[in-house]
């Protein structure tokens, strides 16, 4: 006999679930539920539920996977989608930003809906800080003219209720000042996040993340190394943090091969079945580069290490070659040089 339908009993079993793959099993579930009983409003709900969690507990492929049959149902009537604007506001805010990080997006279609996300911003009244915002992300990878300009517009944007909050934009202003701007602004902002002790899902490990990048460039061993330590901290056992642990490898690479191999060995399950390709690039230019040093300083099998970092060099080259022909430019293998 077939169960009634039930929203309520539905979203309480989802949230049962563990977070994650799990959950999000539970919740296409729901979808398909609510969409068979043609009730649009729950099954709305439902995919709002299945692309946050996809953002915040998986790897973001989830999210953008959902994100066209989402827009499909809330275009499905004037009435919804004036029901559902503001609700299409976050979700754009975090898809724009995800589809940066998957090459499988087209320059395009990410542009595209950026175009759509700032008219979808103007319309309902809102600053455009978070279309700068997180264009600016995109375009650090292909145009750094129109990423110096989207930073600018960021900065005299005003704040409101569809940005991020305080520590993130703070988090965005010590990036972008570090990498082209004045260093002296970008430390003491940074200096306000951590002595601020502000925290959200990003910070501070990308802030540390951030101050180590800077610390290597300006040659400071010493400001690296506690960099390096606080962000270690943060990363370590995290899914979320493997550009963060990535970056520490290339670190221990030229510092502390052992450690960084012991860290690479505790860690490197977290890389598997990852389906975002800007992490698992991140991580495997990482990991290349620790089992590398590691075979040199023989902490194991030479020749399986060496192995082992061919294999990661290879896969972190076709992730390059298929980010750089998407967003036409050298960015990603720029980025593979030096391992």
């Amino acid at each position: 006999m077939e169960h009634a339908y039930d929203p309520a009993a539905l979203e309480a079993e989802f949230r049962q679930a563990a977070p994650g793959e799990a959950r999000m099993r539970a919740i296409r579930q729901a979808i398909s539920e609510a969409e068979q009983a043609g009730d649009t409003d729950t099954a709305l709900h439902f995919h709002h539920a299945l692309i946050k969690e996809s953002v915040f507990s998986g790897d973001r492929y989830q999210a953008l996977i959902d994100f066209p049959q989402y827009l499909t149902l809330v275009h499905s009537s004037p009435e919804t989608e004036q029901a559902w604007a503001h609700d299409s506001l976050w979700l754009f805010k975090w898809i724009v930003e995800a589809s940066t990080e998957f090459y499988q997006i087209e320059k395009k279609q990410i542009l595209a809906w950026f175009a759509e996300f700032r008219r979808s911003l103007a319309r309902q009244g809102y600053s455009l800080k978070p279309f700068y915002e997180k264009r600016a992300i995109f375009f650090s990878y292909c145009d750094r003219a129109r990423l110096r300009m989207d930073y600018e517009d960021f900065l005299s944007a005003q704040d409101d209720e569809m940005c991020d909050g305080r520590a993130d934009e703070l988090n965005t202003v010590v990036r972008w000042e570090l990498e082209f701007g004045s260093r002296e602004k970008g430390l003491r902002t940074a200096a306000q996040i951590i002595n601020g002790k502000m925290f959200s899902d990003e910070i501070p490990a990308t802030t540390y993340g951030y101050l180590l990048a800077d610390a290597l460039r300006h040659g400071e061993a010493e400001q690296a190394a506690m960099h390096a330590e606080c962000l270690r901290q943060l990363s370590d056992g995290s899914r979320f943090r493997l550009e963060q642990i990535g970056q520490l490898l290339r670190y221990d690479a030229g510092t502390d091969p052992a450690r960084g191999y012991a860290f690479y060995l505790k860690n490197r399950h977290l890389r598997e079945n990852l389906r975002n390709p800007l992490l698992c690039f991140r991580f495997d230019c990482g990991a290349a580069a620790i089992l590398e040093a590691a075979a040199a300083e023989q902490l194991g099998d030479a020749e399986a290490l060496r192995a082992a970092a061919a294999a990661c060099r290879s896969q972190a080259q076709t992730a390059a070659e298929k980010f750089d022909a998407r967003n036409g430019s050298d960015f990603f293998a720029s980025a593979l040089r030096g391992i």
